[in-house]
């Protein structure tokens, strides 16, 4: 379904842009919410004026987020997050995360759709998330996922259990050895006194 972008839907459109888009979407939110209508031949006859104040519009914003975006380049996000004592998320970090997150972090509001993770962030880490704010304003944002004071505790926790299995398992593999070791002995010595009887045997008959 073809329709006009009365207004801004960054990063997808810009007011005045015709784009193609699938019926649902378009009846459903666009029309409604009254970011679009239909692109009739009387509607198309805006589009012209639409264009010229969105590039007027488009000009300030790039230099805006331009600014934002020079700002985050060396620095990281960091969102705090619930885990398991493994360090496995309870959930994944989205888009909307991240966007609520920089969002309280810079006090100027954010779009979920600046955001693209191309596979679900389910444990703790540092990631590379692409960033588009608008057409030419895009780049990589560093996002470290760490536990919060609770989880950061049952990890802890955890990670000294395992230690104390990990010396447990290592002191009974070296008993077994020692154990094993022993009974080779035994068996060589018992081997020993055994030839050595019957050397004595021989000995004695010859």
């Amino acid at each position: 379904m073809d329709i006009l972008f009365l207004k801004d839907l960054l990063p997808t459109a810009r007011a005045g842009d015709v784009k193609n888009v699938k019926p649902g979407f378009a009846r459903n939110y666009l029309i409604p919410q009254g970011v679009a209508v239909l692109a009739t031949e009387e509607a198309l006859q805006r589009a012209t004026k639409l264009r010229a104040e969105a590039e007027e519009r488009k000009v300030q914003e790039t230099k805006d987020w331009k600014v934002v975006a020079d700002s985050l380049e060396d620095t990281e996000l960091e969102i705090e997050v619930r885990t398991g004592p493994t360090g496995r998320l309870y959930g994944s970090i989205t888009p909307a995360i991240i966007a609520d997150s920089l969002a309280e972090k810079l006090g100027k509001e954010m779009n979920k759709r600046f955001f693209n993770i191309l596979e679900p962030i389910r444990v703790l880490g540092k990631y590379k998330i692409f960033v588009k704010f608008v057409e030419e304003v895009n780049f990589n944002l560093t996002l470290n996922v760490v536990p919060d004071e609770e989880s950061q505790k049952v990890i802890e926790e955890h990670k000294e259990e395992q230690e104390k299995l990990k010396k447990l398992e290592e002191k009974e593999q070296k008993s077994e050895a020692n154990s094993e070791e022993e009974l080779n002995k035994e068996e060589n010595d018992q081997k020993t006194s055994s030839e050595k009887n019957e050397i004595e045997d021989n000995n004695s008959n010859n």
